[in-house]
């Protein structure tokens, strides 16, 4: 799974109305974010002027956001990487915050990947049953053909060649 930002140019320099629309959010956003401190860009006669670190730095930040972090906690792991954090005691404080999200986003990841499952069981059952579990009245059973699907599921987990195999 490449980034995004491999196929921008290293050289490759924006004004902020083009670097925005990049990801797809307005100039305002951008400089709020400069604002907070979170972006940096360099200056040419007063405009923004965004390189490829930039762009970088702004995609992490934005996935950052995507899975919910706040604003606050993602400009405490940009202080430390960007060295503005130089303390001992205030970086190990900070390494035990990051292992604690480290530890909230493997909970995270798995919950993702079972809900992932739990929907993509519940497509499958749609695609299997779509044109043969519709009632008297014309609408499609979802709950019967789930629960149908449900305890095959179920009979497979328990059976006793299932049981052998878990014993060994």
């Amino acid at each position: 799974m490449g980034n995004h930002s491999e196929n921008i140019t290293q050289n490759y320099k924006w004004g902020i109305r083009e670097f925005a629309e990049s990801f797809n959010v307005t100039p305002r956003t951008i400089r709020f974010y400069e604002d907070k401190g979170l972006l940096k860009p360099s200056r040419n006669s007063g405009a923004r002027i965004f390189d490829h670190e930039d762009y970088v730095r702004f995609e992490r930040i934005m996935r950052a956001k995507r899975i919910g972090f706040r604003l606050d906690d993602i400009k405490e792991v940009l202080d430390v990487t960007d060295g503005e954090i130089t303390g001992r005691s205030e970086l190990l404080k900070r390494k035990n915050n990051f292992e604690k999200a480290i530890s909230s986003l493997k909970r995270r990841r798995k919950d993702i990947d079972v809900i992932t499952n739990d929907l993509k069981d519940i497509c499958s059952v749609i695609t299997k049953n779509i044109e043969s579990s519709y009632d008297s009245n014309g609408v499609f059973d979802l709950a019967a053909a789930y629960e149908a699907r449900f305890k095959e599921t179920m009979a497979d987990d328990y059976s006793v060649e299932n049981n052998n195999k878990k014993e060994i």
